[in-house]
């Protein structure tokens, strides 16, 4: 038989203590900020990075004009035939560059045979043609019945690159001051024709 005074100092002392719950383990540091998802680019935006690619491979030009097209009849390799003159699909035999089509640079004039500097100028415009091949867009005729033409190379526009190299100068009769910076650059700079000379 169960103890009465047991029982009613178990009423006195007040209810069991209820078990303690299993403690909670403490927070977890708090980890590194989500991260950021930057949009996807658009098509304009990816097209304006293509434009910044292409701009940085055909270069600059003075007047902001895209880099030269190439007429299908005027595109291939060339040799200079003098400081402005190009010929389409010719080769050097000796000393002379002919066999192929004349073209005459647009917008500049360089050194005639038998004046000071014409030999570095047709010289310089080998060096730039050699090996590459040359696309050239129509803009005119001149005189002699020859295209004249802007003409490039993938990453040089050969009128720009050889008046701001001394051995032509801006035409602005039919140039319209096109490459007038240039030619003031390279009288600056006192090269090509616009130093020692010959």
């Amino acid at each position: 038989m169960p103890n009465p005074l047991a029982r009613l100092a178990r009423l006195k002392s007040g209810p069991a203590p209820a078990r303690s719950k299993r403690a909670a383990p403490p927070p977890a540091p708090p980890g590194p900020p989500p991260r950021r998802r930057w949009p996807r680019p658009s098509f304009l935006s990816a097209l304006a990075l293509a434009a910044v690619i292409a701009a940085g491979w055909f270069g600059t030009r003075p007047d902001d004009t895209p880099p030269c097209p190439g007429d299908t009849a005027l595109t291939g390799p060339a040799c200079a035939v003098d400081g402005d003159t190009l010929s389409l699909g010719g080769h050097i035999t000796g000393q002379r560059c002919g066999g192929g089509q004349l073209v005459r640079l647009w917008g500049v004039n360089a050194p005639e045979s038998g004046t000071p500097g014409y030999r570095q100028s047709r010289a310089a415009l080998q060096s730039l043609v050699e090996g590459r091949t040359v696309a050239c867009q129509r803009i005119d005729t001149d005189d002699h019945n020859r295209p004249v033409a802007r003409c490039c190379t993938a990453k040089a526009d050969l009128s720009h690159t050889q008046t701001r190299a001394g051995w032509a100068w801006d035409y602005p009769k039919y140039s319209k001051g096109a490459f007038a910076a240039a030619e003031a650059e390279a009288k600056r700079d006192g090269v090509g024709i616009w130093g020692k000379g010959e």
